[in-house]
């Protein structure tokens, strides 16, 4: 493990990560239909779904077979929805703390998802590219709506900036970690890790992305996220 792993994995951390400044922008500056923002977000999450399909649980299984890889997908996922939970009853009874809400909110889905990222340096030192699109894809209309989300409620361009630049800082952070902090566990706890990671963004895709792209788009969902898993697909066949 050396810190030129660390730093890399940090680098495409920032750069996965990078949409949801873009989302932000997009949500500041222009005010776009609420079908278009939905279209994206089903988009992404199967993108996401196909990344998790073909390069994370692959890894999982192949360093540590199906056990601690279904056991970390349990975990992941149990830990997801115990915390988005509590996040729900802290958005229900304090209004005022709405943005940070969001931005943690932001944060829990972006750990998972940089942390797998930033763990695929582990195995012959590459990241995986369909991985770093899926995560830049599904978070650009999560950074739009919630961009969009606080304009309404009055905070100016700066606040909303500067929320969502400490985000896009802690995802890279938490990509760096990858390396950083698991490099010297056995194959057991990697495919452990992999497997929590997984757990989580799926639960996250059950439980906000895809319901919420569904309100807007309804029967047309299903062929949007097809078409991100299909692109998935494709460029993982590519490369």
């Amino acid at each position: 493990m050396t810190l030129n792993m660390t730093l890399q994995a940090g680098l495409w951390g920032w750069l996965a990560a990078s949409s949801l400044l873009l989302g932000a922008a997009i949500g500041v500056f222009v005010r776009l239909p609420r079908k278009a923002v939905a279209s994206i977000m089903a988009y992404g999450s199967g993108v996401l779904i196909a990344a998790i399909c073909f390069e994370q649980l692959p890894d999982a299984l192949r360093l540590g077979g199906h056990l601690p890889s279904l056991a970390g997908m349990f975990c992941g996922g149990l830990v997801f929805v115990l915390a988005s939970r509590w996040l729900e009853r802290l958005q229900g009874g304090q209004g005022a703390m709405a943005g940070l809400l969001i931005a943690a909110g932001a944060f829990l889905d972006g750990i998972p998802e940089s942390l797998g990222l930033g763990l695929g340096l582990l195995d012959g030192g590459t990241v995986s590219l369909v991985m770093l699109v899926a995560i830049f894809l599904s978070n650009l209309p999560e950074g739009l709506a919630s961009a969009a989300g606080l304009r309404d409620e009055g905070r100016s361009r700066a606040w909303v900036f500067g929320l969502w630049g400490v985000i896009v800082l802690l995802s890279g952070m938490a990509a760096m970690a990858g390396p950083g902090l698991f490099a010297g566990l056995p194959d057991t706890w990697l495919a452990f890790v992999l497997g929590f990671s997984a757990g989580a963004v799926l639960c996250m895709l059950v439980d906000s992305m895809i319901p919420e792209a569904f309100a807007e788009t309804h029967a047309l969902t299903g062929l949007i996220t097809l078409s991100g898993f299909m692109t998935a697909l494709a460029l993982d066949k590519v490369i």
